[in-house]
Formats: C-alpha cells, structure tokens, sequence
C-alpha cells in the first residue's frame, strides 16, 4: 500500500510508521519546560496514539491488553489531575499521562518487534519487496 503525501511523494506503510517512530523518539529527546508540560505531553500523546491507531489492525491479544489498560489508565488520570475540565495537578497530569503514554509506547514497540516490522512484507507491500528482503538476509 502507497499513499500519496502532500509532496507527492509515494510513502509505503513501513516508511509511514519508521515515520512516527522518528517523531515520538524526538519527542522523547526533547527537554520540556514547566510552562510548557501540558502542551508537550498532548503533543506526545496525539503521536503515541497515532503510531496505535495506525497499527490498531495488527493487534495481537498482548497488544489489545496493554492499549485496554492504557484507556482505564487515560480514564483515573483524567479523574485524579482534573476537575470540571480545568487541569487541578499540572504536575501529576503530565507524570502521569507521559507514564501510560510511555507504557503504550513500550507496548507499540514490541508489537512492531513481535511482528518484525524491519521486514516490510509484514504489512502487505509489494512482492517485489519480499524478494529485496531475502536477498538481504543471504
């Protein structure tokens, strides 16, 4: 599968999530001011969530536990750092939501090693690929 971006450039699903990966691991590197944690760990939750919905059809029964444990866990932080939709604890709503974005992140991780996504077959792409891969491997 090939889509077209706003350059016109063909990406294939394998450079799609290499993509993400790149942007939730500088993400990681970043180094966030206090005034700034709130925004930053929304940002870092919305790429953790894509890269999840992104792969959500690959989801082993490992991963659907830990992406369930991940929406109880959105649900206590929410119910614990807010009240009436204000933020009550800017440091424990950042704590804790960089925490279980992190364990989703982890969990991503390993599906993607589980599913040995180095090999761009795993997610349907041309046989042509196959053959490269192979090649690659002796």
């Amino acid at each position: 599968m090939n889509i077209d971006n706003n350059y016109g450039k063909d990406l294939s699903f394998r450079q799609i999530v290499l993509t993400y990966l790149q942007k939730i691991m500088d993400l990681n590197l970043k180094l966030v001011n206090s005034k700034n944690n709130i925004n930053f760990v929304k940002c870092y939750k919305r790429a953790v969530l894509g890269l999840s919905d992104l792969l959500l059809p690959f989801f082993d029964s490992d991963m659907k536990e830990v992406y369930d444990i991940f929406l109880k866990d959105c649900k206590d932080v929410i119910k614990q750092t807010t009240e009436r939709g204000m933020i009550k604890d800017r440091a424990g709503y950042f704590n804790e939501n960089m925490r279980i974005c992190g364990d989703l992140f982890r969990g991503l991780s390993l599906l993607l090693y589980r599913n040995d996504y180095l090999k761009s077959v795993v997610y349907g792409e041309g046989q042509d690929e196959l053959v490269v891969d192979e090649e690659e491997e002796g």
